[in-house]
């Protein structure tokens, strides 16, 4: 049985005024010489490099689905190919700050955050480990094929597994990630910390929040990490799992040996797009909300009250009505219930 919580009306239905801290905004400031010191000389390579095999991954997959071809080689891609170009440095970014034992819950634009999960993984474990890992991945077939692409070490040798196995899952061939069966937005290889992605705009919110769970309660090591995207905002189960994440009980009820609320971080790409959509302006209420609320001493705008010159009555003379009823009662409130337009009979 949980403790009780004493609720005095006395301080909840005090007046009072809700004060929201300011939220710095863009407040990164690059610093080459403090980076190359948190990751060194050699790090910053890799981070570059890992950027640009995902833009030529994904440019090479954009060639396939609008040409048919890349390179010369011709294959016929029937499946779904949602690209991320442009956020390289986002996704590498993050995956450079994580350790294996971190988990990535990715979007359906999730090829990049696939490729560098794995690709920073697969560098920060010891070698026996990584090989070991290949070797026993689906008892060797993908390393398999990857031994086959030219390599020199270890290291290039996990690259091609990494880009065989992602490509194999998105072209739903048996030696891929999740032997075919996942394509393109479900993609991932739980050994690296890639793991499973959502086709649903925020479908990864609850998922990771479940597995970060699971981590607190059993005691497991590493931070669960959900990758959503801007118009994820407008879906209830974001905000549910963000609800659940912070839950007062952690703090509250639990015993302090727990540990406290689950790891996770909730990491919103602003790409400013919710599939076909453009989130400000468009899809989202952001800009509305904030025409409506003006700061003190504004005047509100009248967004609500704009007059649309282009939506006009429709002329009931240039619209065939097959009876008098229901179709005019329709035309006269400016339905156009499928009704036909024509020309005006003199």
């Amino acid at each position: 049985m949980p403790k009780s919580i004493t609720v005095n009306p006395a301080d909840v239905r005090k007046k009072g005024t809700l004060e929201i801290p300011s939220i710095p905004l863009n407040s990164y400031v690059r610093n080459f010489a403090k980076e190359s010191k948190l990751y060194g000389g050699n790090g910053l390579k890799a981070m570059l490099r890992d950027m640009i095999a995902i833009r030529e991954f994904e440019t090479m997959l954009n060639s396939i689905k609008i040409k048919g071809s890349w390179n010369g080689v011709e294959y016929n891609h029937r499946g779904p190919a949602h690209l991320s170009i442009g956020q390289e440095a986002a996704v590498v970014g993050q995956a450079a700050a994580l350790d294996p034992d971190d988990f990535i819950f990715g979007s359906h634009r999730s090829h990049g955050e696939i490729l560098a999960k794995c690709f920073s993984a697969a560098r920060k474990l010891e070698p026996e480990a990584l090989q070991k890992i290949m070797a026993d991945f689906l008892g060797g077939e993908t390393l398999g094929y990857a031994e086959r692409i030219g390599h020199t070490d270890l290291a290039s040798l996990a690259e091609n597994f990494i880009l065989f196995g992602t490509l194999a899952e998105i072209f739903a061939r048996k030696a891929g990630f999740t032997r075919g069966l996942g394509g393109s937005m479900h993609a991932f290889f739980t050994p690296f910390g890639s793991m499973p992605n959502n086709a649903i705009v925020g479908g990864s919110a609850d998922i990771a929040t479940g597995s970060a769970l699971y981590k607190r309660i059993n005691g497991k090591p590493g931070i669960v990490i959900s990758n959503i995207g801007d118009a994820s905002m407008g879906c209830g189960p974001v905000w549910e799992a963000m609800m659940l994440a912070s839950m007062d009980q952690y703090r509250t009820l639990w015993p302090e040996s727990a540990g406290g609320a689950p790891p996770i971080l909730f990491n919103f790409f602003n790409n400013f797009y919710g599939m076909g959509g453009q989130t400000s302006g468009e899809t989202m209420g952001c800009r509305g909300a904030q025409e409506e609320n003006p700061p003190r001493g504004q005047r509100p705008s009248p967004s609500r009250h704009h007059h649309l010159p282009h939506l006009r009555p429709l002329p009931l003379g240039r619209i065939q009505l097959p009876d008098q009823g229901r179709d005019r009662a329709l035309a006269e409130r400016g339905l156009d219930s499928g009704l036909r337009r024509l020309p005006r009979k003199e």
